[in-house]
C-alpha cells in the first residue's frame, strides 16, 4: 500500500497535479468543452432570480 503524505495541498495544487495525468486532462478538457453548459445555465439561472437551491427543486418537479 502507498504511503500517504502528510503534506496538504491546495485544491489548485491537487488539479494542477492530477492534470499531469493525460487521461485525466484528456477527460477534464472533454468536460471542459460542453459538459457543465447545463449546470452552468441553472446556476445563472437561480442566481438572476436569487432562488435558494431548495426553491428551484420545487419548481422543478
Amino acid at each position: 500500500m502507498a504511503k500517504r503524505s502528510s503534506a496538504k495541498m491546495t485544491h489548485d495544487e491537487l488539479i494542477a497535479k492530477m492534470l499531469t495525468d493525460p487521461a485525466v486532462c484528456a477527460e477534464h478538457e472533454r468536460l471542459e468543452c460542453g459538459g457543465f453548459v447545463l449546470l452552468d445555465e441553472i446556476l445563472a439561472a437561480r442566481h438572476n432570480t436569487e432562488l435558494t437551491q431548495a426553491q428551484l427543486e420545487i419548481n422543478f418537479v
